[in-house]
């Protein structure tokens, strides 16, 4: 837990003492800012005091507060925004991958079924070729049992008219 002390700084030759809770250097720091602006203020303005210089300088820092303020504001709005946008992305991003995930799955039903049914037609194809070949083989056995009922009806007819 950080317990407030005293600090003393020096601006323009007189002494502040500033209770904080934040280290001895920073505050020396803030209080060197705090001159600096005072001395441009002077560089620029010489017709000015020392007083109307600080309550410038003060002028000054309250503008940059403000202004670091609504930055700030814009920056959390701006990293708001990202953040939705992100969790929209994301929510996309799953719905895609539900989606991709079904349609692999879709697809790998599909190339079975494509498999099945080549191999199916692979096997009526091999099917259809044996019935092809029994019918020929009937069909030539038929036209040499034709043939060789014509050859012996002849022979027949010969026989005859040899005997005749």
């Amino acid at each position: 837990m950080n317990t407030k002390r005293k600090v003393t700084v020096q601006i323009e030759g007189r002494n502040y003492s500033v209770i904080t809770a934040d280290d001895e250097k920073y505050v020396q720091n803030v209080a060197d800012e705090v001159i600096a602006q005072i001395k441009e203020i002077i560089t620029s303005s010489h017709h000015l005091d020392t007083r109307d210089c600080a309550i410038l300088a003060a002028l000054n820092f309250c503008d940059d507060r403000n202004k670091a303020l609504r930055n700030k504001k814009d920056c959390i709005s701006k990293a708001d925004k990202i953040i939705r946008q992100t969790n929209d992305l994301n929510k996309q991003c799953t719905e895609y991958k539900n989606r991709l995930a079904e349609v692999i799955n879709e697809n790998t039903a599909l190339t079975r079924k494509y498999l099945r049914l080549e191999k199916e037609n692979q096997q009526l194809r091999n099917a259809l070729q044996q019935a092809v070949n029994s019918a020929q083989t009937e069909e030539n056995g038929a036209v040499e049992e034709e043939e060789n009922d014509e050859i012996v009806r002849k022979m027949r007819q010969q026989q005859i008219s040899l005997f005749d």
